[in-house]
């Protein structure tokens, strides 16, 4: 039993988190609310579906296409600014939201990308999305959006440069961990 838990945790803990969940939902409606909530999350569930599908196999494709060699060679812990920078890139121009750049990140994980490389890739993602300027520009104003994009400029490299110079060293047992 010991082993599953350290094996599943973060299942088992979504699970107690569920539980709780339910708990309440019960407590404030009965079965009649949770019923209701699983029924808004498996319509949830098959509203993303398609999306799922589609960043897996893409994140599949990837990993089928893209030689081994040449992730390590561009985007791997030797790769240096350079990867970092192309990662940075990378994760400004993708489109999509999580469901799309996780899969695609653990498919660069798992080709040998560095661990500097993954976190400048998810950062860029959430501070340079190209796909999201439509939306600030029109919502915000050009003012906050140029400001934000300004000071949040440095970020995703500086942090890659920092995390693969801090923890670096240990991508290969964070591959390990992951392939269980």
């Amino acid at each position: 039993m010991r082993s599953f838990l350290k094996k599943n945790w973060i299942s088992s803990l979504l699970l107690v988190v569920i539980l709780i969940l339910a708990y309440l939902a019960y407590s404030r409606g009965g079965w009649i609310l949770i019923f209701g909530g699983f029924k808004n999350g498996i319509s949830i569930l098959f509203r993303e579906i398609p999306l799922l599908a589609a960043a897996f196999l893409t994140a599949g494709l990837i990993q089928a296409l893209v030689k081994k060699e040449f992730i390590t060679r561009w985007l791997g812990k030797d790769s240096g600014i350079k990867g970092i920078l192309l990662a940075c890139l990378g994760g400004g121009l993708i489109p999509g939201g999580p469901y799309v750049y996780y899969p695609i990140a653990g498919a660069l994980l798992s080709s040998g990308a560095g661990l500097g490389v993954l976190v400048a890739f998810v950062t860029a993602k959430n501070l340079w999305s190209v796909s999201r300027l439509p939306y600030e520009f029109a919502l915000l104003g050009s003012s906050i959006t140029i400001r934000r994009y300004l000071i949040t400029f440095l970020i995703p490299p500086l942090l890659g440069l920092l995390v693969e110079g801090i923890f670096g060293r240990y991508i290969q047992k964070i591959r390990e961990n992951v392939k269980e």
